[in-house]
């Protein structure tokens, strides 16, 4: 801002002398037009009070209309994961009480009871658990194809405790589960082969996932060397195991199959048959079969 330095006047001694009691002619307007400016600076003024107003109203009314949309996205999140939950934890009661032992008879895993149960482990061998509200919640979610809500929980898990190995397990089961269902088949290997460097127990139904995708691929010799390995160690005699178990042979026949062994496939596959857990999995994997026994005519 520039300040200017105002001196004193200094009247010249030729000016007129002041003539008092001189009467002007002119017309008296100063008065009015001042008073006219000062009106209208006055309702420029309130205009542009008016007009910041409405401005600040506006942008305090999107900020709470933004505010109201992440609370409300939210609350759905939230709604959405509790409802996992419940239904999940429901699901955990009704077959608690159906099983009366939550399904682990003989000593044997039982897959709805422990997902972790790994294809590379002896799954005779391992300790009874349990799933938690939150595995049961993740479970559901991958039922529901939901891979981006049951990425989330698994992750929320880990990060209780990341050294926890079943937590770890059961996030990178649902990575591959998630790789497979996009036919990533490079990402969903590579998980599985991490998954064994680090010696973690997966769902072996999402190794046997990544085999048939491999197959489907047309690379059967690596989904026979997958589905070969849940075979030989899934030796459980529980309704559940036994379904893994046919599961695999199912995957490992078709692959032989694929590879030219018709003999060998046929064998695996009506093997299989004898272990569906029903009579509509017993006619879907039949299907399969007929089609190795066409071929080997």
């Amino acid at each position: 801002m520039v300040r200017r330095n105002i001196g004193a006047v200094n009247i010249s001694t030729n000016t007129p002398p002041i003539q008092p009691h001189a009467v002007s002619t002119t017309p008296k307007h100063g008065f009015w037009t001042g008073f006219s400016v000062g009106c209208a600076v006055s309702l420029v003024g309130a205009l542009l009070i008016g007009v910041i107003a409405v401005i600040i109203a506006m942008a305090a009314g999107l900020s709470t209309a933004r505010d109201q949309a992440r609370d409300a996205y939210a609350r759905s999140q939230a709604q959405q994961i509790a409802a996992g939950q419940a239904v999940a934890a429901e699901a955990a009661a009704a077959y608690a009480a159906q099983n009366g032992n939550g399904g682990m008879a003989d000593g044997d895993p039982s897959l709805p009871a422990s997902p972790l149960v790994g294809a590379d482990g002896d799954a005779a061998d391992e300790p009874n658990e349990i799933m938690s509200v939150e595995e049961l919640a993740i479970a559901s979610a991958l039922e529901n194809e939901d891979y981006d809500t049951a990425e989330k929980l698994a992750r929320e898990l880990v990060a209780r405790d990341p050294k926890d190995p079943l937590a770890r397990a059961l996030l990178q089961t649902v990575r591959i589960e998630r790789a497979v269902a996009a036919g990533d088949i490079a990402s969903a290997d590579a998980l599985l082969s991490e998954a064994r460097e680090l010696a973690l127990e997966l769902d072996p139904f999402a190794a046997l996932g990544v085999a048939d995708l491999w197959i489907a691929e047309g690379e059967p010799a690596r989904g026979l060397a997958i589905a070969d390995l849940v075979v030989k160690r899934t030796t459980g005699t529980t309704d559940d195991a036994r379904f893994l178990r046919g599961a695999a042979l199912l995957v490992r026949g078709i692959a032989k199959a694929e590879l030219g062994d018709l003999a060998g496939g046929t064998k695996d596959l009506e093997d299989s048959i004898e272990l569906a857990p029903d009579q509509e999995t017993a006619a879907e994997w039949q299907q399969y079969l007929d089609q190795i026994r066409e071929k080997s005519r």
